[in-house]
């Protein structure tokens, strides 16, 4: 949307909190000021990611509220949040933001190429391998749509931190979310030759569960669980170490602490350089269903604007073709889009 003050719109009283004719008019760069000051509870910061100044977006926040008639922050010399009738008013403002930023959408997708910014979350494994080639490819196609990355190996909250999609390895709760499953995720049982030299080499499940493992503490329940024929088993892990990163856990791994669960993809370079060694390999890493983890491309349950539906169309075909360890795959396959 542009961040313009000739793009004005008059509260009517059936939508916002009412206020006394005689007030100033409220504009939609208000609007999107404030949604950014509540969200980064900064209005510096907020004014600063709109192009203005701290003052001026200081001085638009009083405006906003002389023209509302209300108090929306409530400040101190360390914070500044919602009131609670800034609450109301937030809500109303996020409504009518997208409301005009679909129409603008709307006429955008008729007359012109998309164009403006998209949040994208990538886990940190995708942003150092394949994805930069890939989104690479989208800037070449699409220069006036901007790309805001974002690398998290959580599942990040689409809404409440402003993402627009997210390219995500591992399970989906939240309902609120629709997915587009481009692949499923081969993971391997793997340590360093030092530490199996040190502390033996499994033969079976029995076995693993004296080891020490290597977990993920976001996603990683107390049971491992691998498919073996047709039967799914889990076991109970013993581990004294964490880590929120797939790749620190590939160095903590590679340098002895214990066995890692971790993608082929992200392994597969360690195991042929022979620093780390697959262990038990006839058994399959799964979930408790017996089902292979997935990478899913990820945005918020709602209708999506022309450039997100564009961005999302393309990484569904592009990764769908890449193979597990990043290369085109000989025949392209269609996404699988799912409600989650």
């Amino acid at each position: 949307m542009r961040h313009s003050e000739e793009r004005k719109a008059t509260i009517s009283t059936h939508q916002a909190p009412p206020a006394p004719r005689g007030r100033s008019r409220v504009t939609l760069m208000q609007l999107e000021l404030m949604q950014h000051v509540a969200t980064m509870q900064n209005i510096t910061a907020a004014g600063r990611e709109l192009g203005m100044s701290g003052s001026l977006a200081a001085r638009q926040i009083a405006s906003l509220e002389r023209a509302l008639g209300v108090r929306l922050f409530q400040r101190t010399t360390r914070s500044i949040r919602l009131t609670e009738a800034g609450e109301r008013v937030l809500d109303w403002a996020r409504q009518t933001l997208e409301g005009f930023t679909e129409l603008d959408d709307s006429v955008t997708t008729m007359t012109q190429a998309p164009r403006g910014v998209v949040r994208i979350a990538v886990n940190h494994y995708a942003a150092g391998s394949y994805l930069p080639l890939v989104l690479s490819e989208f800037s070449a196609k699409y220069p006036d749509v901007k790309l805001s990355v974002v690398t998290t190996d959580e599942l990040v909250d689409l809404v409440a931190d402003g993402i627009d999609v997210a390219v995500h390895s591992g399970r989906i709760p939240d309902s609120s979310m629709v997915g587009v499953r481009v692949r499923d995720v081969h993971r391997v049982l793997c340590a360093s030759p030092e530490y199996l030299e040190r502390a033996g080499t499994p033969k079976s499940l029995d076995e693993l569960e004296m080891h020490e493992c290597l977990v993920h503490p976001s996603n990683e329940p107390v049971n491992w669980f691998f498919r073996h024929g047709d039967k799914t088993v889990g076991i109970p892990v013993r581990s004294r170490i964490e880590a929120d990163s797939h790749n620190v856990l590939l160095e903590f791994a590679r340098h002895g602490l214990g066995i890692a669960r971790l993608g082929r993809n992200i392994v597969r370079t360690a195991l042929e350089a022979g620093r780390l060694v697959q262990i038990l390999p006839d058994y399959a890493c799964v979930y408790p269903s017996g089902e292979l983890p997935s990478v899913w491309i990820l945005y918020p349950n709602r209708r999506l604007l022309y450039r997100t539906r564009v961005l999302v169309d393309f990484l569904s075909e592009k990764l769908t073709a890449l193979t597990e360890y990043g290369a085109p795959a000989p025949q392209e396959r269609a996404g699988t889009r799912t409600r989650k």
